[in-house]
This record gives C-alpha cells, structure tokens and sequence, in this order.
C-alpha cells in the first residue's frame, strides 16, 4: 500500500512500474525494487477546472482516456507522438517525469501547463513540475504519485524536431495561447533538450500577452533566443539554435493564423 512506500524508498530500493527507466542508472548498488503495479496510482481524473493523472497511467492511458475528452489538449498531441506504439503502452507518467528521458516528451507541455506533482517519501507535497526537474533534492526517496494541472481553453502548437519519424527529439517547442476574441490574454513557450534542461520563453510570452492578433510581428522573434545548446551527432549547438529560432517563428504563425 502507499503508507509502506516511504519506509521501502529509505532502504535504497527502486520504484519500479513501465521499466523503460531501469538501465539509465547504475542497478549494482540497488538492493531491490518497488512494485508499483498494485497501487492505485493508475487513473485519469478530469473535472471543469482541472485534469489528474496517476502517476502509473501510460502515455497510452493518457492519449486514450483525454483524448477523448480534451482531443485538443497538448499533452495528448506530444504523448501521442513520443516513443513507439508498444513504448506507449509501458511508459508511465510518473516515470517520464522522475528520469526525464529526451524520448519523455511530456516536460515540455507540462511545465507550459503549470502542472504540479504530489510526491510521497522523504519530501511530501505538491511541487511544480518545473522546480522538480531542476532540484535533485526532490527526487531522493521519493515517488510521484499524481500529476495535476488546471484546464483551461488553450489553442496549443507541439512541435519536436526528429531526422525520422521513430528518432529522439533534438528538441521539442510547446507554445500555448489563451484570447479572448482577437486579444491575447495568457502565452506560455516552453523549449526542451537545451543545456538547462527546458526553457521558459518568458519575455516573447510578455511580448505577446495583452496584444491583438494583428500588433504582433512574428519575423525576428527566433533570431536572438538567448539559449543553450551541446554539440550532437552532425549537428552544432549554433545549428540547433538557429534551427530553434526557425520553428518557433513557424509554430507561433500557425497558432496565430486565425
């Protein structure tokens, strides 16, 4: 049961549900796993005025259950492209979260979502997404258990940035906008697989917050992105950076074309 989850996380033990994440670390000083396979942590909830997720619901669980609810949502658009159809069926949520692999394709839409995690172990509580990813202190000997965000009438872009269609994202660009008519009231742009991990493009969401349609100038937008990028297989950080600045300026045109 949960309550016995804390005691099972200080004996060095690894909290164990798709397994997709096991190889990443080094098993030699485990001394077991956890299964979570039992534990009531696999659902999809939705209300008027917010979505949760356990932290054992699949990327499939996921694209299935608010797709049908929510089919517009950007977090079905990105799990439903991630990884491979049998991938999605093993791939938890808690999971992708808590390893943050470049094939999760779920930080990028969660952290433009503002979503929160509720964790149980040697730290209990709700914490952004965002602060987890970035402070290992949160993850030792600790278990996600639910995901929880707000709903709101977001038109949203996903973009992830693969040489084929079964490849690892080079990076992944999420932008989300809320109007009310013509005038845009709330912007969210958030850029992975970066140095830093993700990327919050908070002064273009000021620049586009509070402006109609037709004030704002796209062109130039991705020139000056003061981003971080390593070197991978045939591709320079510069490349990738400019590469960045190209998709982010054709994503933001579409979700502003109407």
């Amino acid at each position: 049961m949960l309550d016995e989850v804390p005691g099972l996380l200080k004996e060095n033990l690894i909290p164990h549900s798709g397994g997709t994440g096991l190889l990443m670390g080094d098993l030699s000083r485990k001394k077991g796993l956890i299964d979570l396979g039992h534990l009531p942590l696999k659902y999809v909830k939705t209300t008027d005025d917010s979505t949760e997720i356990g932290a054992m619901a699949t990327y499939a669980d996921v694209v299935r259950e608010l797709g049908e609810i929510r089919p517009n949502l950007v977090l079905v658009s990105a799990l439903g492209k991630a990884a491979s159809t049998p991938l999605r069926n093993r791939i938890t949520v808690g999971g992708s979260i808590a390893f943050a692999p470049i094939w999760s394709d779920i930080i990028g839409p969660l952290v433009a979502l503002d979503a929160e995690i509720t964790l149980i172990g040697a730290i209990s509580g709700k914490y952004p997404v965002a602060g987890y990813i970035k402070d290992s202190g949160l993850k030792k000997q600790t278990l996600i258990t639910s995901i929880e965000f707000a709903a709101k009438n977001w038109q949203s872009y996903y973009h992830r940035h693969i040489r084929t269609k079964f490849d690892f994202p080079a990076f992944t660009i999420t932008i989300l906008i809320s109007k009310e008519s013509n005038l845009i009231d709330d912007a969210r742009i958030v850029i992975t697989g970066n140095t830093n991990r993700f990327a919050r493009l908070t002064d273009i969401e000021e620049m586009l917050t509070d402006k109609t349609i037709g004030e704002i100038e796209i062109g130039g937008i991705g020139e000056n992105l003061d981003i971080k990028f390593a070197g991978k297989k045939q591709t320079s950080p510069e490349y990738l950076r400019y590469l960045v600045g190209v998709e982010l300026e054709r994503g933001l045109r579409e979700i502003l074309k109407d």
